[in-house]
């Protein structure tokens, strides 16, 4: 595999894990970026330098410190104690992601297909969990792929939707409608997405970086995923924002986007969204229950089970609701690991490799 095609796997890679389920159902975009006007671009702009420099950053230290566990790479950028607080806590909202899972699968069902919302979450928790329990690995892997087709089919639904009449028109309208905001100033929410997002993408980043021999390669593929998440995200944020008179109730803004286009491309748009959101949550309530049971199986299932009952009925709140009250607490939050990062690389740059362990041999023995 030559070097072009690494930092492009490398990048591809980084670029569907963040532009994933989650955004492509334009909830987050809306409340972000949609819900400051044309000020959400200046946003956009500071979210994928963050995201450019984070990946690049995040990898470039898999890449040396050769991390086994995670725990050690946020060991190195906050310390014993608040690394160790940040790795329980990312634990915490993988699982709060996986709860947006389930709420978002039963909000696309119920907008696209009109079912009620519990028959979505109920069909998506049912097959979640039997897909954990049966550690179906080679499912998981190929229906991996619908990361990158999602990203595709987001950015073909966002720029064909786009309308310059109405974008025109729509700083205005934004103005007069009651759009839920994650963050006061447009600013803001460019930092608070990203940290968000780091929160959870931290250890696959370094994860990704720690098979990879060459720093360049890991440099250029963070930096290009970081480029390519901001085509993505702007052109689902042109698509809301020149049609958002007529979808900002929408649980699934670009759901609608799409039926506006063809019939035909809603519907196979949402069955594409419900295949990522299947294999998001799976992964998602796969890691939790892997870190706690420890590989002990009967502890596992009863874990894995107790999760998704639990996802289940977190998942009844509505889907936009859990975004806007959780992800911007959990981003401000993110903000002193971002900190911390930043302080490690231009400040206190520390040494890589046995440092870390070192701390987490500590934690392990001392039991905390």
């Amino acid at each position: 595999m030559n070097n072009t095609f690494k930092i492009i796997v490398l990048a591809g890679a980084f670029v569907s894990f963040i532009l994933g389920a989650g955004t492509a159902t334009g909830q987050e975009i809306l409340q972000f970026f949609v819900s400051h006007g044309y000020y959400g671009i200046g946003a956009i702009v500071i979210a994928a330098v963050l995201h450019m420099w984070f990946g690049a950053y995040a990898m470039d230290i898999g890449l040396r410190l050769k991390a086994d566990d995670s725990k050690a790479v946020f060991i190195y950028f906050c310390g014993k104690y608040l690394g160790t607080f940040f790795y329980w806590f990312s634990q915490l909202f993988i699982l709060v992601v996986f709860v947006v899972m389930i709420s978002g699968a039963g909000a696309t069902v119920s907008e696209y297909f009109g079912t009620g919302i519990i028959t979505g979450r109920a069909i998506m928790a049912i097959l979640v969990l039997t897909t954990a329990l049966l550690r179906l690995e080679t499912i998981i892997k190929i229906l991996g792929i619908a990361g990158p087709i999602i990203v595709i089919f987001a950015v073909i639904v966002g720029a064909g939707s786009f309308d310059p009449a109405g974008f025109s028109q729509a700083n205005e309208i934004v103005k007069e409608l009651d759009l839920s905001s994650a963050t006061k100033y447009w600013w803001q929410s460019g930092f608070v997405y990203s940290s968000f997002v780091l929160l959870v993408a931290l250890p696959f980043l370094a994860n990704l970086g720690k098979d990879e021999v060459r720093r360049k390669n890991v440099i250029i593929g963070g930096g290009l995923g970081g480029l390519i998440m901001l085509i993505g995200v702007f052109a689902i944020y042109i698509g809301i924002l020149s049609n958002i008179e007529k979808l900002h109730t929408k649980d699934i803004p670009t759901l609608f986007l799409a039926d506006q286009i063809s019939s035909a491309l809603a519907f196979f748009f949402s069955i594409i969204l419900l295949i990522a959101i299947y294999t998001t949550a799976v992964g998602m309530l796969w890691t939790v229950s892997i870190q706690f049971s420890k590989d002990n199986t009967l502890k596992y299932r009863i874990i894995t089970i107790t999760l998704t009952v639990l996802g289940f009925f977190g998942g009844l709140f509505p889907f936009a609701k859990i975004i806007d009250l959780v992800y911007p607490i959990v981003g401000y939050i993110g903000l002193i690991l971002m900190v911390g990062m930043l302080y490690r690389q231009f400040i206190n740059k520390g040494k890589i490799g046995n440092q870390a362990y070192d701390m987490l041999n500590i934690t392990k023995k001392t039991g905390k």
